[in-house]
């Protein structure tokens, strides 16, 4: 089923009737919930941005087949945006390196550029970002945390990831969040990967947030941290001023 993340009631209520309907006009999608045109074409702008819709002229159809995993289309989602942010944050990364990367689709568009490396050692709680890494040259080392495999994402999950992962003290941390806020900083919607990235963020030299410009117009649930945690965030827009002074003791890269 989609991913209702990030999502207020009535664009849920809109994603439900689609995945229904599969296609409807603005107009159909008005009369439905009561709402003006421009609020409808709001609500999709956002349903759009996630993945979950696809626009046409007049109308909108639904754009996540029943059995696609969630995971699977959160890569489809601002990929073009999270790879330019990939080959970006790639650039940073000095050789030898010790690299931490988490579980987020950005950080897989990161291992695709890593790939192409035989010269790091990689921590991560993802088998899906170990597979992609597996497809490179084989000089780079490849460390993954124990724990629960969740199978929707391919995440290794549980107190045995977080127990793993803090005996390491990787030069460089790269985290991706649901949500950027200048008043309430980084968040999440999953408690284990709110936990995880509070326990990495410490042990790492450097701490790079990676973030498409959607992320600044989102909520979450969870605070993670504060943006004043990363040295560096990477994104591919220029970011608001209110997340800008947030950041002030830290670097900025738009790719």
């Amino acid at each position: 089923m989609w991913n209702k993340n990030g999502l207020n009631i009535r664009q849920q209520d809109i994603a439900e009737w689609l995945h229904q309907v599969q296609s409807a006009t603005i107009q159909d999608l008005s009369d439905q919930f009561r709402v003006s045109d421009e609020t409808i074409r709001r609500d999709l702008r956002h349903l759009s941005e996630n993945g979950l819709v696809e626009k046409f002229h007049g109308g909108v159809r639904f754009n996540v087949p029943s059995a696609e995993a969630p995971f699977k289309s959160r890569m489809r989602v601002m990929a073009q945006e999270k790879s330019q942010i990939a080959v970006r944050a790639a650039k940073l990364i000095e050789n030898e390196a010790t690299v931490f990367l988490d579980n987020s689709s950005t950080a897989c568009f990161l291992a695709r550029q890593l790939a192409k490396r035989n010269d790091l050692t990689i921590i991560t709680l993802s088998l899906e970002i170990a597979n992609i890494l597996s497809t490179g040259p084989k000089g780079n080392r490849v460390i993954l945390s124990g724990g629960e495999l969740r199978a929707e994402d391919q995440t290794l999950t549980g107190t045995e990831a977080i127990n793993f992962i803090t005996q390491f003290t990787p030069n460089m941390c790269f985290i991706s969040v649901a949500a950027v806020s200048p008043i309430h900083g980084c968040m999440d919607f999953d408690l284990f990967e709110s936990d995880f990235k509070r326990a990495v963020i410490p042990l790492a030299d450097q701490v790079v947030l990676l973030s498409d410009h959607s992320k600044f117009d989102k909520s979450g649930l969870i605070k993670v941290c504060d943006l004043s945690a990363f040295n560096t965030l990477v994104t591919d827009q220029a970011v608001p001023k209110s997340v800008a002074d947030k950041m002030k003791h830290g670097k900025i890269v738009v790719a």
